[in-house]
C-alpha cells in the first residue's frame, strides 16, 4: 500500500499509466483528470479511482490543489473491486470527505509505525476504504450497511491481531455480532472464501515473512503463526504457494 494524506498535487501525464489501481479524494481547490480523452472537473468532495495501466493526466486548475490518495497492489482487493465492477475509471462527487480521510490517515500511520507488518494491518483499513467507496460509486446500502462493514472490518483487525492463537469461527462470529452463516456469507461475497481459509491465508503470509528474515526452524514457525504442527503448516502452506516452505525458503 502506497499512501499520501493532505498533498500538494503537482501536474502527472502517465501515457502508460500507473502499476497499481489508484483512488483519489479531493480535499481543497479544483483540478482536472484526463481519461480516454475525456476530462472530468474535480471540486472538493469528489472521489476518482484509476484503475492499474490506464493512461491518465491530471493536473490543478487552481492555485493550489489538495488531495489524499492511496494506491495498492493485492489480489484481494482487485477482486473486489472487479466483483463489484468497479476497477475501472470512475468520478463520484459528494463523498465524505472527513470520514474517507480518517481512514486514509489510520492507513498512513498504521504503515509508518510498523515496517514489518504494517502494510498487512493496513489492508484492514484499506478494505474499509473501498467499502465507502463502494458506497459513493452505486448509492447501495443494502447487504453491505454500515452494520456489516463494521462487522467484517472488526473481525478482520481480530485476526490479523490473534491469528497465532487457536480461533473458532464461533468466535468470529461474536465478534461480529451476527450467526456464523451470515458472516460466512459476507466472506464469500467479499473475499470468495470462508473465514478460516481467510485465516489461514493470514498465518500463511506471516509464515512467509518469517521464512525470509528469521533463522527459526519449520515447527516454530508452524507453532508461532498458530497451526497445531509442522505436517498441517507445511500441506496448507504448499495448498496455497504451490511448494513446500522449505523449498520456499532454500528459493530466497
Amino acid at each position: 500500500v502506497g499512501i499520501g494524506i493532505e498533498c500538494w498535487q503537482y501536474p502527472v501525464n502517465r501515457t502508460g499509466g500507473y502499476e497499481y489501481p489508484q483512488l483519489f479524494v479531493a480535499r481543497e481547490g479544483e483540478g482536472e483528470v484526463t481519461v480516454g480523452g475525456d476530462t472530468s472537473k474535480i471540486t472538493p468532495g469528489t472521489a476518482f479511482f484509476i484503475p492499474a495501466g490506464c493512461p491518465h493526466e491530471y493536473h490543478s486548475t487552481s492555485e493550489s490543489w489538495i488531495l489524499d490518495w492511496v494506491c495498492f497492489s493485492g489480489t484481494y482487493a482487485v477482486n473486489m473491486l472487479e466483483q463489484w465492477s468497479l476497477n475501472r475509471y470512475r468520478c463520484c462527487a459528494g463523498c465524505d470527505t472527513e470520514r474517507m480521510h480518517r481512514i486514509m490517515s489510520k492507513i498512513y500511520y498504521t504503515i509508518k509505525s510498523d515496517k514489518l507488518y504494517g502494510n498487512h494491518y493496513a489492508s484492514v483499513h484499506l478494505y474499509d476504504l473501498l467499502i465507502e467507496y463502494r458506497k459513493l460509486a452505486d448509492n447501495r446500502q443494502s447487504e453491505l450497511s454500515s452494520v456489516n462493514t463494521a462487522a467484517l472490518a472488526d473481525v478482520l483487525q481480530y485476526i490479523e491481531d490473534n491469528y497465532f492463537q487457536q480461533i473458532k469461527l464461533s468466535t468470529l462470529s461474536d465478534i461480529a455480532g451476527i450467526t456464523e452463516q451470515h458472516l460466512c456469507r459476507l466472506f464469500k461475497r467479499n473475499f470468495r472464501m470462508r473465514p478460516m481459509e481467510y485465516l489461514a491465508k493470514v498465518r500463511i503470509q506471516h509464515a512467509k515473512e518469517m521464512l525470509v528474515f528469521s533463522d527459526k526452524s519449520i515447527s516454530e514457525i508452524a507453532e508461532t503463526v498458530g497451526f497445531p504442527d509442522s505436517s498441517y503448516f507445511s500441506a496448507v502452506f504448499k495448498k496455497y504457494e504451490h511448494i513446500p516452505p522449505v523449498e520456499y525458503r532454500s528459493k530466497l
